[in-house]
């Protein structure tokens, strides 16, 4: 269900741009749950990427752990959040980072041999768009981690209770109401198939290792 008015980067806006350095310094919670999810996502990679794209960077936290763990990849990052953009390129000089729309990437077809996704598709107003355009880019042979919350029980109850306190700035955030059934059902209505799934953060989050279809830049 998409959320009926709200201006996505109105919302996005609400957020610190050192949301991510700053929380998963100080604040166990956001640690463990970001620090667990960068350990999932680098399982679900295989061999040695040459070329990464984070869509939905925010401010470069996620996408500088990778490249710590990729030295020899091509890191670029994409987010709508244009001041996070310009905090990210201050702070971390060697990521590209990109101010643009996650639905048109201004990146060729196909050169991105790893695009890694995460916490984004629930925060746009068409996240199948934004599916279609991470596959236009994703080279032949290349895999994409598409990663975001289960929507389950226990997920919607704890989201409750971080919104109404310390994560109060994400707060209608979710523009588009999605489960884990939702994700993998638009996963392969846009051409992807999956390789591998895993469920994490005691049954909140759930990450997919997929694949296009078919071989060639555009799927």
């Amino acid at each position: 269900m998409q959320h009926p008015s709200d201006n996505v980067e109105t919302i996005i806006k609400q957020v610190p741009v050192t949301y991510y350095q700053t929380g998963v310094q100080t604040n166990v919670l956001q640690r463990l749950w970001h620090t667990n999810k960068l350990r999932v996502v680098c399982s679900l990679i295989q061999g040695q990427p040459k070329s990464i794209l984070d869509v939905g960077c925010a401010s470069g936290w996620f996408l500088s752990q990778l490249a710590n763990r990729y030295p020899r990849a091509r890191c670029t990052g994409v987010d709508i959040y244009k001041e996070a953009i310009a905090y990210g390129t201050r702070l971390y000089p060697k990521l590209r980072l990109i101010h643009a729309d996650a639905s048109k990437i201004p990146l060729p077809d196909g050169s991105c041999d790893l695009i890694v996704c995460n916490e984004v598709l629930e925060h746009v107003s068409n996240p199948q768009a934004v599916l279609t355009e991470i596959k236009r880019l994703l080279a032949p042979g290349g895999c994409a981690i598409i990663e975001m919350d289960t929507g389950n029980m226990l997920f919607r109850f704890v989201w409750s209770l971080w919104t109404s306190a310390k994560g109060k700035v994400w707060h209608d955030a979710h523009v588009f109401r999605f489960n884990e059934k939702i994700l993998e059902d638009m996963i392969k209505n846009v051409g992807f198939t999956t390789k591998e799934k895993r469920i994490f953060n005691t049954s909140m989050a759930v990450a997919f290792r997929v694949k296009s279809m078919q071989p060639g830049p555009s799927g």
